[in-house]
């Protein structure tokens, strides 16, 4: 091999070399996105704004495990545990019902205005998102009876089915199936303008205090989780969202379990 050639070699491997180190370090894409990011600043918490958020996990179990702001002092989970657990293949709603997030020390913001938040997760990725400031709302009775809910509840009156369930769940492949027994209640898709009907209505099915999804049947699945002690909850809850209560005491269910 004469000079020139070889040095052309060497040039092209040089190249390729390059061309697949680029390929190596290029960042793989995030499988976590957030969609339909809200503030509400809650009656009578000055200074402070409720997060809620959708979170889209295309990827395996991960943990939401903090959030910041330029615009806040601080953003806490508020929930039953240090984090949010999101399993593999699911859509996690951070909801006025469910764990979510609390931003203290916010300057002072008007109406219509756009904050931009980062959220922290277990696996090292980091999703931006803004989250638009809308109206206050008002806290109503379900977190006096106990539920991790701002929103309010629905007595059951006399005369009236008094729904009970009892919760089911077992594993299935990487995941969780999980199924409801039910006494005087009737399952049904929310129907606008409706409003309550006794005895019917929909469940929301919770994880560690997560609000995974709402339930128009008797069963669900649930993603491969992280490994560790969970908690999977249902309550049921009327056409138009309220948590059922029977004698003062929620309609709902746990299981406790352990992911390996």
């Amino acid at each position: 091999m004469n000079l020139r050639r070889a040095f052309a070699v060497i040039v092209t491997l040089a190249l390729l070399g390059g061309g697949a180190a680029f390929l190596i370090l290029r960042p793989a894409p995030v499988p976590i996105r957030a969609e339909g990011a809200t503030a509400v600043p809650l009656e009578g918490e000055a200074g402070a704004l409720r997060v809620f958020v959708t979170l889209h996990n295309d990827g395996g179990a991960d943990r939401l495990i903090g959030a910041t702001s330029p615009l806040a002092d601080r953003i806490e989970l508020v929930g039953p545990g240090a984090d949010i657990t999101l399993p593999a293949g699911s859509a996690p709603i951070l909801a006025v019902d469910g764990a979510h997030l609390r931003m203290t020390g916010v300057g002072d913001v008007g109406d219509g205005a756009v904050l931009p938040i980062t959220l922290d997760f277990a696996s090292g990725a980091q999703v931006a998102t803004r989250a638009v400031l809308v109206d206050p709302i008002a806290r109503g009775g379900a977190g006096d009876l106990g539920l991790l809910s701002l929103g309010d509840i629905c007595r059951v009156g006399e005369g009236e089915p008094a729904p009970h369930l009892t919760l089911e769940v077992a594993a299935q492949g990487d995941g969780w199936q999980v199924r409801v027994l039910s006494q005087e209640f009737t399952f049904t898709e929310i129907v606008d303008g409706l409003g309550h009907v006794p005895g019917y209505g929909h469940g929301h099915l919770y994880l560690n205090g997560v609000k995974l999804q709402r339930m128009y049947e008797a069963q669900a699945q649930i993603g491969a989780l992280p490994p560790g002690e969970h908690v999977i909850e249902v309550t049921l809850n009327t056409n138009d969202h309220r948590a059922y209560v029977v004698d003062d005491v929620p309609v709902t269910a746990q299981v406790a379990l352990r992911a390996p």
